[in-house]
């Protein structure tokens, strides 16, 4: 069974927490030996206080006083702690944290990350995590293989764990004898060679998809995007972007968190943080919601390089 650990944080802004509770998640993903759960009252196995105002600097100084090992979060790199975590909450920084009060080690240093000058483009690494495309190896996800176009003619999706899928570029559509709910996240997450979809003749594909439901290969563009990497984003969406929707996507209006995305996106150019401070949703909904955009062609992306452009 894994072990519940727990952290206290004390004074922390709700976009801080919900930045928090992902990461929380994610490590809790990483090892199965450990979950963590996260509370804004005291005597958790380790405490983080933001100090940036008086009654959180307070408390700090108080837990310090009475001996008690309190961590210190501030926008102030000078700020007098044994344990500091320098904002913006850099997840590095964050889930090295937690990995040392899981070992019962905490670190000598303070924990402000990285002190060089971040690149550019990289000030919302902190939230963003990045999906391995699988660039290196040429074993793409499914939604990956579907943005590429890897496929130009019919073929017939033969991989380990798959059910029988056809897929016809051509035609735009895709055949599958089930609903989709009954494809597991897990499978749209797992890479593949291209090779594991096999060409098939327009006349082998007539014969194959008697009796299954053809569908708009959108809809699967769609929930691949959506399924291939929790928490994580696509990499070409990382940086000084821009993105904007000339319209609601249909599948994301079946769903009240992602037709608000949808929503904010239709409005105008929006960058990623603007994104996350306005929709107030977790960082999981919006990566998911921005790869779904992307894989099916329906998110337009500006980058932004020190003037204006446009789309």
């Amino acid at each position: 069974m894994a072990e519940q650990m727990v952290l206290s944080a004390l004074h922390v802004g709700p976009k801080d927490l919900m930045v928090m509770r992902s990461l929380l998640n994610l490590a809790g993903g990483r090892d199965s030996n450990q979950s963590w759960s996260i509370t804004d009252q005291p005597d958790g196995d380790i405490t983080l206080i933001d100090v940036d105002a008086d009654p959180g600097e307070d408390a700090w100084k108080d837990l310090t006083h009475r001996g008690s090992v309190a961590i210190a979060m501030s926008r102030r790199k000078d700020f007098p702690a044994t344990y500091l975590l320098v904002k913006p909450l850099r997840s590095r920084a964050f889930l090295k944290l937690l990995e040392a009060a899981a070992s019962g080690e905490m670190p000598t240093e303070t924990l402000a990350g990285p002190s060089e000058p971040p690149e550019a483009g990289s000030a919302n690494d902190s939230i963003w995590q990045t999906i391995d495309v699988g660039e290196k190896v040429g074993h793409f996800t499914l939604a990956e293989h579907l943005r590429r176009q890897s496929w130009k003619k019919p073929i017939v999706i033969t991989y380990p764990g798959w059910p029988l899928i056809l897929i016809d570029p051509g035609s735009g559509a895709w055949f599958y004898d089930g609903s989709i709910s009954d494809l597991a996240p897990q499978m749209f997450s797992q890479p593949m060679p291209t090779s594991a979809g096999v060409a098939v003749s327009h006349a082998d594909l007539v014969d194959r998809i008697d009796g299954h439901r053809q569908r708009p290969l959108s809809e699967l563009k769609w929930f691949a995007g959506l399924a291939q990497a929790r928490g994580q984003l696509h990499p070409d969406l990382l940086g000084d972007i821009q993105f904007m929707l000339t319209q609601v996507p249909g599948e994301a209006s079946r769903n009240e968190s992602l037709h608000a995305l949808a929503k904010l996106l239709i409005r105008g150019p929006i960058t990623l943080d603007e994104l996350a401070d306005r929709s107030e949703q977790p960082p999981e909904n919006i990566m998911a919601f921005l790869n779904a955009c992307y894989t099916s062609g329906k998110l337009l992306l500006n980058r932004v390089s020190g003037k204006a452009a446009s789309f």
